[in-house]
């Protein structure tokens, strides 16, 4: 036995009343050409007949119809709640990926995604540069006012580079409180205003601790390049005006060899 509908139930009754007209319709119609009468248990016949086939027939025919129809209804919507758990899944992994290119502290790229996208700039025509800003007595920062105070000097200074570069600039923290940026595009004279423009700006950033501003610097070495370049060769000479800042007093700049900035914050 299997349970129908009400809908196949009377879409079966139908058929089923359809069946016995055109049943009896026949005998009383055919039955006196061949010169016989229509009634008694030939007439009976024609209409219990229809009954006893059509209504259980046209019920399961119906039956399987309605069972086709609410399986395809359910495999299509099964094939849209798919197709939202990929675009889903898809969004995961992408936003996954993207995560895992990302400093969580400062939201600049990792030392990882950072090389591997200069490594991708170094063939380029144009010329670029690569500048290298450490924060200065970081672990004093530490030490003083605590890690935490530590980690909001770095997304300070992650901030700061952010609102300084252009479009088809990026960055990334490459270490504990050493920030990288490739300017793409940038001559000497551009490298030397977005250095001195973000050693500016964090020397003037305000971290107020308990009545006690926290004092915030960075020093910065550039190399410029003026089309192709070696990545390696390139930030070991970013790294050595680095140095060279650090050991001239911190807080300034040195670009291909020569110090630039100055005073001290």
């Amino acid at each position: 036995m299997f349970k129908i509908s009400r809908k196949t139930a009377t879409k079966a009754a139908i058929v089923t009343a359809l069946s016995v007209a055109a049943s009896v319709s026949i005998v009383l119609l055919l039955v006196p050409m061949l010169g016989g009468h229509p009634d008694g248990p030939g007439f009976w016949m024609s209409v219990l007949c229809p009954l006893v086939i059509a209504a259980p027939g046209s019920a399961w025919q119906f039956h399987q119809k309605e069972t086709i129809e609410r399986q395809r209804d359910e495999i299509a919507r099964m094939h849209v709640e798919l197709e939202d758990m990929h675009a889903e899944l898809s969004a995961l992994h992408e936003d996954l990926k993207q995560r895992s290119q990302i400093d969580s502290l400062t939201g600049g790229l990792n030392r990882e995604t950072f090389f591997a996208a200069l490594d991708a700039a170094a063939s380029g025509s144009r010329p670029s540069a690569l500048l290298i800003a450490d924060a200065d007595h970081f672990k004093k920062i530490n030490d003083t006012f605590g890690h935490l105070v530590g980690d909001e000097a770095l997304r300070v200074i992650g901030r700061t580079i952010a609102a300084t570069l252009g479009p088809r600039d990026f960055w990334g923290r490459i270490g504990g409180e050493e920030f990288v940026l490739f300017l793409d595009g940038a001559d000497r004279a551009r490298a030397l205003a977005v250095a001195e423009a973000l050693r500016r700006a964090v020397a003037g950033s305000r971290i107020v601790v308990e009545g006690v501003c926290v004092p915030l610097s960075v020093s910065i070495g550039a190399r410029c390049s003026s089309g192709r370049f070696d990545p390696t060769e390139l930030f070991r000479r970013a790294d050595e005006d680095l140095y060279r800042a650090k050991k001239a007093g911190r807080n300034r700049i040195v670009i291909d060899g020569e110090e630039a900035g100055t005073v001290v914050a």
